[in-house]
């Protein structure tokens, strides 16, 4: 009885999504969107899921968006319910009970190394940012490059 019990258990988990990861396959900067392939095959077959929303650090004070590129792994996350429906404003909303941890109901969030990947040398007491940096908003800074900001001036670009 107890084997019984455990084997349906196990089939029930089997078929939970939670986190999985993939290969960004293409990239909608506009719309926050891309095509990602799974990582792991799903009965021998390579799975790629189609306009899945992008995940970034928002509030309603900014945005910290660093886009993604094909070729990239990241995490792909599975919401319990369906995602299309809650995305669709800030208000909760009805959504289909029977849908739960349905393979459609992804987000992209983030990229992760691999084993095969360099890992860049990470100084945990500074925030190093490769690429263009584009600031809409203030910018109040205490020091550049260990020099007072009060002891500086400040050169507007270009200058």
């Amino acid at each position: 009885m107890i084997d019984r019990i455990e084997k349906l258990i196990d089939k029930k988990l089997e078929g939970i999504n939670t986190v999985a990861l993939g290969i960004i396959t293409q990239v909608d900067h506009s719309k926050l969107r891309c095509n990602v392939k799974l990582k792991h095959k799903i009965r021998g077959q390579e799975i790629e899921l189609f306009d899945v929303p992008i995940a970034c650090l928002k509030s309603s004070v900014g945005t910290i968006y660093i886009p993604l590129k094909e070729g990239d792994v990241v995490l792909v996350l599975f919401s319990k319910n369906q995602l299309e429906e809650q995305l669709k404003n800030k208000q909760a909303v009805a959504v289909n009970e029977m849908l739960k941890f349905n393979i459609n109901n992804a987000i992209v969030f983030g990229g992760v190394f691999t084993l095969a990947e360099s890992i860049p040398e990470i100084n945990p007491n500074r925030i190093n940012v490769i690429g263009d940096v584009y600031i809409n908003g203030d910018l109040d800074f205490k020091t550049i490059r260990g020099v007072s900001a009060d002891a500086g001036s400040w050169h507007p670009p270009g200058v």
